[in-house]
């Protein structure tokens, strides 16, 4: 297969600077025979998190097609198309922040015709460089990330708005959100706006959302994105799993067992921290809570954690997987289960 007779040419343009909340588009001409050989175009890969690259096939109408990534003939342009990289940057997509000259990459992936494995793939590469202009300043934050929110909890932020010394007289509001769960106030303080948001946990797992704020600025809405994650209020961190290796034959001393623990943690701050174990069972539903000793330690750096220890108590003859149950409130619960595998030594 002929190798790429030339290096590629570098793609390079600067968008200069380009305000916040807006976007600029450019178009590169592609010709695949300033690089040699009969190449395909496959596709392209783009750092910028603001940025969209797309390569398509337009002919002199002006009808566009989308390269198909097939690394055929198909993918060349045909008799009257041109090969076009298009470049999209879309600022909303940054934080409403001041952004310095900076630079990102990327490659056009080409193929030769008739190459089934890849092996003369080449790269064509692409640089772009942008800053961005915010007419805005944001304090202390740009975007909303709450983190973990747990299930008896709700998330709060809050961060102030105004004008930059260009738009010193700018004004803001009214704030709205995306998300039901994300609740959004805004509030004219002295020569600023304090923007709270408060999340409700919602579903387990995670979620984002967007805040809009209008302003006075001409053409500009602000956008902050919201992310956080909800989780149970009982919890065992990193696992909800404690494995031991032990001789059966024999209890466990206190050494051997010094490195069996995993942390539980109660979220829910109108609760006691303690957990009590309800019962120990195997998978068959069987007790084996006097094979196991369990004790409780707190932990000084995170007051709603307990250190979960548990050793072997001796007396059985094989090992096991069981479940113990730590409840809250007894049988009542809520619990929380741990597993706790046994292995023979």
């Amino acid at each position: 297969m002929p190798p790429c007779q030339r290096a590629p040419l570098a793609i390079d343009h600067d968008f200069g600077v380009i305000p916040h909340g807006e976007s600029r588009v450019h178009e590169f001409p592609l010709d695949l025979a300033a690089i040699g050989g009969d190449y395909a175009p496959l596709r392209v890969h783009f750092d910028c998190a603001c940025g969209r690259a797309e390569l398509l096939l337009r002919g002199g109408d002006g009808v566009e097609r989308f390269v198909d990534g097939a690394g055929t003939a198909t993918s060349r342009p045909a008799a009257g198309e041109a090969l076009v990289l298009r470049l999209v940057l879309d600022t909303t997509r940054k934080e409403a922040l001041d952004l310095k000259p900076t630079q990102s990459r990327g490659f056009v992936v080409l193929q030769a015709l008739g190459d089934m494995t890849g092996a003369s793939r080449v790269q064509w590469p692409l640089t772009v460089r942008y800053a961005i202009d915010a007419p805005v300043e944001l304090r202390p934050l740009a975007t909303l990330d709450f983190g973990r929110v747990a299930a008896s909890q709700r998330g709060l932020l809050v961060t102030t708005l105004r004008g930059d010394e260009r738009h010193a007289d700018a004004r803001f509001g009214p704030a709205t959100s995306s998300d039901p769960l994300l609740a959004v106030e805004l509030v004219e303080a002295d020569g600023h706006w304090l923007l709270r948001a408060r999340c409700a946990p919602g579903e387990f797992g995670s979620h984002r959302a967007r805040v809009d704020v209008a302003t006075t600025i001409p053409g500009y809405q602000l956008a902050l994105e919201a992310a956080w994650k909800s989780i149970p209020d009982l919890e065992a961190v990193p696992l909800d799993k404690v494995s031991l290796r032990a001789d059966l034959a024999r209890e466990q001393t206190e050494e051997e067992a010094v490195g069996q623990f995993v942390l539980v943690v109660d979220h829910d701050e109108r609760r006691p921290v303690g957990f009590a174990v309800q019962r120990v069972v195997d998978a068959d539903g069987r007790d084996v809570g006097d094979h196991f000793a369990i004790r409780f330690e707190p932990v000084v750096e995170t007051p709603r954690s307990l250190r979960m220890h548990v050793r072997y108590a001796g007396g059985l003859a094989a090992g096991v997987r069981a479940t113990a149950w730590l409840s809250k409130q007894g049988d009542a619960g809520p619990f929380l289960p741990i597993q706790l595998v046994l292995f023979a030594r």
